[in-house]
């Protein structure tokens, strides 16, 4: 699994791709992807905190 900040990185350039295409249906496409990227970075980070909230419980 990639770090957090890899996904939102995905995110964001999906974003700028969508802002600059002109067409609304590949315009649309990057917004879907960029959400999709944002969920994955989302999950990445809920995972990320729990990986480290069990590592210090065992310190």
């Amino acid at each position: 699994m990639k770090h957090p900040e890899e996904y939102a990185k995905s995110a964001e350039e999906s974003l700028q791709q969508a802002k600059d295409h002109s067409t609304e249906e590949i315009r649309q496409a990057h917004l879907t992807e960029a959400a999709v990227w944002a969920q994955l970075a989302q999950a990445a980070a809920t995972v990320y905190a729990a990986d480290q909230q069990r590592a210090s419980e065992r310190a």
